[in-house]
């Protein structure tokens, strides 16, 4: 895997390994309409680029929401998510998770689909959860 240069905009702030990652910041919150939930999040700089997941379960633990980044670029993300639901309301949860994937190693060719492989093989490096309501 080539390294890649990554500039970030505080020479203090120093990129860390895969091993060393953190969330920083996670915030959940509900668009007007209810139906979309603005999600705010921000991990440590990073010398090789993280994938992310982000999955929003209802008040029963069912999924409504997911979404996948692979390899981020930047450090602090916006994401707005839909909610699959026709009548949200009541608490939900909020989780990222962060990991990483040797996708180089990865024999595509006889193998299920690309996307299996990559969560398959994840090595997760952190992890976080915030909680929400929709009156």
């Amino acid at each position: 895997m080539q390294i890649m240069d990554i500039f970030f905009s505080d020479p203090n702030d120093i990129p860390l390994p895969p091993e060393k990652m953190e969330i920083r910041e996670l915030k959940a919150t509900p668009y007007d309409d209810a139906k979309r939930i603005l999600v705010e999040l921000e991990i440590t700089p990073f010398q090789q680029r993280p994938n992310l997941e982000i999955l929003i379960f209802n008040q029963n633990n069912r999924l409504v929401s997911s979404l996948s980044v692979v390899e981020a670029i930047e450090k602090q993300m916006t994401f707005t998510l839909h909610l699959r639901e026709s009548d949200p309301v009541g608490h939900y949860n909020v989780q990222i998770v962060v990991f990483y994937t040797e996708i180089d190693q990865l024999d595509a060719e006889d193998g299920p689909p690309i996307k299996d492989m990559v969560l398959e093989n994840k090595q997760i490096v952190a992890t976080s959860e915030v909680t929400f309501q929709i009156t």
